[in-house]
């Protein structure tokens, strides 16, 4: 059932792609890599192989080919179809390749779905009203409002409280990829400054910043693929891939980074990427074109940056100001053709009540000695220089009262459209892994200083080149083979064109165990089914693990339901919690004097459909699965991707053919300004919609040169 509600639009991001270049030098995997455990399918077991030979996988999709020698036919032609037979199951491996080279304004086009006119019989016209916009009042006085309208409070006259929201939009530039067009600019969102509010999209940088750096290489980058922020977590550089096999990062005005790069070899292609919840590691699904199999990259990251809120330890929790990314290795996934993914770990440090009021800045557990200024792992406070700023490694040691600072558990969810799979990774091996060689022993640890030496042997100027294999983090060809992460379980989804997992059950990492629903993971497919799974002992909280009930079993399907057909994206529903007394019949407010505890960053998801012009909100409990309201705009007319801004409910639209990005205001905003000392809420409040009382409204749009497919943003303080 739909409750159709024009409501506006929240977060996407999820490309699924034909692969571009990319590739691993250090580490790799061989063809029988780590397999797994027992995996199953949503209707019966089988055995999941991690590397599957060139004829593994099946089809049963009428777009994929057959035997017969005929072209590729239906809405993915140009982009997948025909590269496994439907028939023998064999991978066609020039078409693998051909596939995985194409990144051209078509093949992109054809990544994202068919369009409303392509399933409504040509018809080009949307008849849908235009959702009200206010017009605001041009200002001069302020810096983050100028060049759009102030749309609430007053103009501002410099100086005073400000803050805002900015990343990156990625397109297919007009004028074809080049070293001055790379399809990837720097935009705000949301802006707040001197008690005035503007939530209308504007350009900051075109191309983005980073991207022209000399060691990116802007002429060989090649088109932009996808890029990743946590959806859960502080992300100040988004990762992006590009067709010519480069992972590399893109800033803000707070990141405090220059940025980083990786460069994968020509047979290996990216096709999506993920970072985990804590921003601890980067993950790339690859086609790998020698060998004609899938693979899943690692890449550790330091993030030493904003220092209020980043540790400056690579692979630990980080506000992802990046200022390196070392490529560990491969693992072998049990298909070829990897279009999706998604992945989170169990949720460390928000704010400064997570370590009993101590910054990211006071939590360091490395350091001068105090009496021989030797770098230290510290084990007692005798060795400590200012002790109310240093830890010792028990504190964060099994039992330890700041354990939960570091993640233990996760996992990713990686799906392959054109194999009809979706596959769970499991990350503990590395995170214990990690977490072994930080806070086992004092000899272990002084083996990750390494890290600090070398970087200290580098330019501060210029992105870093990789570091040796045996400087801290280890390559999977030094590390343990029980470091690498591995294929816990391996599902049956007809064409999964998207993924995502839930991030978080509650409130704070000490939240309820009861009166909520199990961690969620979710796959879309083609034929408009949502499936949604359990991770089951691949994930838990902190609080679950401390009380004993975090779940034991395997993976497993808890529900299936339906939504559009062709979905192009999905993104966890952020503004669930708020939409509740619309879906009360799915989730009552109590149930046997139990409060339920229904979740955005679990329980609910945004289907962005473009053949159908609208966003569907999704709430997924027990057994149900529910669209519960579609969200339309007469300006809308090719929706392919949303995000939101983190510090107010803006979320922005990329619009494909429109060449344009949209932004919509959801929920209430109020004045930020000096108060007591500090900046902070004050002052009149606005709703959205004409009288206030609406449920979003229409901020404004941006011209883009080009065709944009994902938004990415994060908060600038």
């Amino acid at each position: 059932m739909i409750r159709s509600r024009l409501y506006a639009l929240l977060p996407v991001l999820a490309l699924l792609a034909c692969p571009s270049s990319d590739g691993s030098t250090t580490g790799g995997t061989d063809s029988d890599g780590p397999t797994g455990g027992a995996s199953e399918t949503a209707g019966e077991p089988t055995a999941g192989t991690a590397n599957p030979p060139t004829t593994g996988g099946t089809s049963d999709t009428s777009e994929t080919g057959d035997d017969t020698g005929e072209a590729p036919a239906g809405p993915y032609a140009r982009c997948g179809a025909g590269i496994v037979d439907s028939v023998s199951g064999q991978i066609d491996a020039a078409r693998y390749a051909q596939v995985a080279g194409d990144w051209s304004k078509e093949a992109v086009d054809c990544q994202l779905g068919p369009t409303w006119a392509e399933l409504h019989d040509g018809d080009a016209t949307n008849p849908v009203p235009e959702v009200w916009g206010p017009a605001g009042q041009t200002c001069g006085g302020g810096y983050l409002t100028d060049g759009i309208p102030v749309q609430a409070g007053v103009c501002p006259e410099g100086g005073g409280c400000y803050g805002s929201v900015s990343g990156q939009a990625l397109y297919v530039p007009a004028a074809g990829v080049g070293a001055a067009t790379p399809g990837v600019d720097r935009i705000q969102t949301h802006a707040w400054e001197q008690g005035a509010i503007s939530s209308h999209p504007k350009m900051l940088n075109s191309p983005e910043p980073y991207v022209t750096r000399p060691e990116y290489d802007p002429a060989a980058l090649g088109q932009p693929i996808a890029i990743a922020r946590s959806e859960r977590n502080w992300t100040n550089d988004g990762v992006a891939i590009f067709a010519g096999g480069v992972v590399g990062t893109a800033g803000t005005a707070t990141s405090g980074s220059i940025g980083a790069y990786y460069q994968f070899p020509s047979h290996l292609v990216p096709s999506a990427v993920a970072i985990t919840s804590n921003n601890e590691f980067v993950l790339v699904t690859l086609w790998n074109t020698d060998e004609v199999r899938g693979e899943l990259a690692v890449l550790s990251v330091r993030g030493p940056t904003p220092n209020a809120h980043s540790w400056w330890y690579h692979g630990l929790f980080n506000a992802g100001g990046v200022r390196e990314l070392k490529l560990l290795g491969a693992v072998p996934l049990p298909f070829a053709t990897p279009t999706s993914i998604a992945a989170v770990t169990t949720h460390g440090w928000t704010n400064p009540n997570d370590a009993n009021g101590k910054s990211m800045r006071s939590l360091s557990f490395t350091g001068p000695h105090k009496d021989t200024m030797v770098d230290t792992c510290f084990t007692s406070e005798a060795q400590m220089s200012d002790v109310a700023n240093q830890q010792p490694i028990s504190a964060f040691a099994e039992g330890g009262w700041l354990q939960h600072m570091v993640a233990r558990k996760g996992y990713a969810l990686v799906a392959s459209q054109w194999e009809d799979k979706v596959a769970f990774v499991d990350l503990a091996p590395l995170l214990d892994y990690f977490h072994s060689m930080y806070f086992g022993s004092e000899a272990s640890c002084s083996e990750t200083l390494s890290q600090f030496v070398w970087d200290g042997m580098q330019a501060g100027d210029q992105v870093l080149p990789q570091a040796p294999a045996d400087v801290w983090p280890y390559t999977f060809d030094v590390a343990p083979e029980s470091a690498r992460p591995t294929v816990a379980a391996v599902f049956d989804v007809p064409a999964p064109r998207a993924v995502r997992v839930g991030l978080d059950k509650s409130q704070a990492i000490y939240g309820p165990t009861h009166g909520v629903d199990p961690w969620k993971a979710y796959a879309a497919g083609d034929d408009g089914v949502l499936h949604v799974f359990t991770p089951g002992r691949l994930m838990a909280s902190w609080f679950e693990v401390g009380k004993g009930e975090q779940a034991t079993g395997e993976p497993a399907p808890l529900a299936t339901g339906q939504i559009c057909q062709h979905p192009t994206a999905l993104v966890m529903h952020r503004g669930l919690e708020g939409d509740r007394q619309t879906f009360l019949d799915i989730v009552p407010e109590k149930v046997d004097d139990e409060t339920q505890e229904v979740r955005g960053l679990n329980d609910g998801v945004i289907v962005v459909c473009r053949g159908e012009r609208a966003l569907q909100h999704v709430v997924a409990w027990k057994d149900e699965v529910e669209v519960y309201e579609e969200i339309r705009d007469g300006r809308m007319n090719d929706p392919v991707a949303v995000w939101y801004s983190d510090r107010a409910d803006v979320r922005t639209v990329a619009d494909f053919e429109g060449q344009k990005l949209l932004s919509y205001r959801f929920g209430r905003v109020k004045i930020e300004d000096w108060k007591e000392g500090g900046c902070g809420p004050q002052g009149a409040e606005y709703g959205p919609g004409e009288d206030g009382m609406g449920d979003h409204e229409f901020a404004g749009e941006l011209a883009i040169d080009g065709f944009p497919f994902q938004v990415s943003v994060a908060n600038v303080n």
